[in-house]
């Protein structure tokens, strides 16, 4: 799954009002049949679904998230995804949301139900339920990305135990990035105040998320602002691996870096993570000093 700074999450039913106000900078567009959508309304977004035309909206692919398949309606929007051909508006579904999972197991059930589009979507799954954060290494292997649900995870909870969350987001982010994969936090419900959004998001990538979610598109700046990763750290990445390897030492210590294994161990994962793995750059190299 491709690492993007910003997911924006729209109600399928309230597509319209967003695509007019949506900003280019959000990484994919995510049309949501779960929890923006009441139970009453389920089929008539699933009716919608069908009826899109997202051609002229400048939009390479977009996201999908669906019910569980724990639940009738989850099953119908499987149908409804297989019935469409794996395409919502004449645009690809690249990536299939799922929530409510449990264990890795779940998400091969889901995997398996879509194996037969013609472009099978990718599966990022949410961890969300208690039993998810026990299983978050079962549930990577089987994924191509993570999210973080923690509005739902509290609802399993009789109090907003903070250790319990913080246990939480740290064992999603040391799954995904155990098996390469895209760590996305939770959505934010601060929709005024837009430096607690960027204040959330950088506490957010310091525990490892390489992504946030966002549910109005006045998120999507600060949210993107914070998560992207630009050229230059890619550069600066190359550069290490680079100098380590051309270096006669294999060790240096510079005033701004240090040339050692779990650097440049650090600098390859973030390349592959990122799909940036082109040659370095020429660059000169910082004049060492010895280690003691």
């Amino acid at each position: 799954m491709k690492v993007h700074p910003c997911l924006l999450y729209t109600p399928t039913l309230r597509l319209d009002a967003v695509l007019r106000s949506a900003p280019p900078r959000a990484g994919m567009l995510v049309l949501d049949l779960e929890d923006s959508i009441p139970a009453r309304a389920k089929e008539a977004a699933r009716e919608r679904l069908a009826a899109l035309d997202l051609t002229g909206a400048g939009l390479p692919e977009i996201g999908l998230r669906v019910n569980t398949i724990a639940t009738r309606d989850g099953l119908r929007d499987l149908e409804a995804l297989l019935a469409l051909g794996g395409r919502a508006g004449g645009l690809p579904v690249r990536t299939v949301f799922v929530p409510k999972v449990h264990t890795g197991g779940d998400v091969a059930i889901y995997r398996s139900l879509l194996a037969d589009l013609p472009e099978p979507p990718e599966i990022c799954s949410f961890v969300e339920t208690v039993d998810a954060v026990e299983n978050a290494y079962e549930i990577a292997a089987a994924s191509d990305g993570l999210c973080f649900g923690r509005a739902d995870l509290l609802s399993e909870l009789y109090a907003p135990n903070e250790a319990f969350l913080a246990h939480a987001r740290a064992r999603l982010c040391a799954a995904a990035a155990k098996h390469g994969l895209p760590a996305v936090d939770t959505n934010s419900f601060e929709l005024w105040d837009m430096d607690v959004v960027r204040a959330e998001s950088e506490d957010a990538r310091g525990c490892g998320f390489t992504g946030k979610a966002a549910i109005h598109p006045r998120q999507v700046d600060p949210i993107t602002d914070t998560f992207t990763v630009g050229p230059d750290e890619l550069d600066d990445y190359r550069r290490t691996i680079s100098d380590y390897e051309s270096d006669a030492q294999g060790f240096a210590v510079t005033k701004d870096r240090i040339l050692a294994p779990p650097f440049v161990l650090k600098a390859r994962r973030m390349l592959r993570l990122h799909g940036a793995a082109t040659p370095p750059p020429e660059a000169p190299h910082d004049t060492p000093v010895e280690a003691p």
